[in-house]
């Protein structure tokens, strides 16, 4: 159950309390981080929106200090920028960002699969297959956010068994950032790609399968690719080049 002031949080951020459904956090901080890092997420702070940290005091009822170091993690995660004059806002998300972000992705995901294929067991390979399975069923049901979920669920079991941690962590710390916000926001909430995904994920545990290396690291880094590519043909982005949630101008 939500407490007191991630409930105020809630009504200060979208005035929909009922909608958001919040993990237990391990301190103020985190929850802090975690309340404004789904807003981000799902749009309700959208790109290039000023964060005012005296509107934010209001909002969770706190100190500056805890504000402070929830946008300092947020930063971390590529989510929020912070200027030459400390003037703090939700990145602008660009065409060109995207592009870049995804290529180096894509790459080292693809890496990180060559690398999974001497330590993938066949227990690996048959939670790959149900992943995707659940997928399908996910996206039968149109239960779009959930085949977001398992697709991350699906990139993660081959990326841990690259056994690599310096990979590992980067990858993990790439995919908190813009990507998972795309992912969920954009090219999940398109139907029509779910499907693709899915077969291309079908085309990755076919390879694992073979334990060909470098066809392994070829299908996932196109794979990975490919999401953004497709995506970006039909993505809305404003005059600034800045991508533009549901086709609407950023909040400046």
């Amino acid at each position: 159950m939500a407490t007191d002031m991630e409930t105020n949080a809630q009504t200060a951020l979208n005035g929909r309390t009922d909608e958001l459904d919040f993990e237990k956090p391990r301190s103020m901080v985190d929850q802090i981080y975690k309340t404004l890092g789904r807003a981000i997420a799902t749009g309700e702070l959208a790109p290039g929106q000023v964060l005012k940290e005296v509107e934010l005091q209001k909002a969770f009822h706190v100190s500056r200090a805890p504000i402070r170091e929830a946008i300092r993690l947020l930063e971390a995660d590529d989510l929020v920028i912070i200027d030459a004059y400390k003037k703090k806002y939700v990145r602008p998300i660009t065409r060109q960002y995207f592009q870049d972000l995804m290529r180096v992705t894509g790459c080292l995901e693809g890496f990180a699969a060559n690398l999974a294929v001497d330590h993938l067991t066949e227990n690996d390979v048959d939670r790959l297959t149900k992943i995707n399975e659940q997928m399908q069923e996910a996206y039968n049901l149109q239960k779009y956010d959930l085949c977001a979920e398992l697709n991350f669920d699906f990139h993660r079991i081959y990326v841990k068994a690259a056994k690599n941690s310096v990979l590992i962590a980067t990858i993990r710390s790439m995919n908190k950032s813009i990507i998972w916000f795309w992912l969920t926001n954009f090219y999940f909430k398109n139907r029509n790609f779910i499907p693709i995904s899915i077969s291309e994920h079908r085309k990755i545990i076919q390879e694992f399968v073979r334990r060909d290396r470098d066809k392994v690291e070829a299908t996932v880094r196109s794979h990975v690719i490919g999401i953004i590519e497709r995506s970006l043909k039909t993505a809305a982005f404003d005059s600034n080049g800045s991508f533009t949630l549901l086709g609407q101008e950023s909040e400046k």
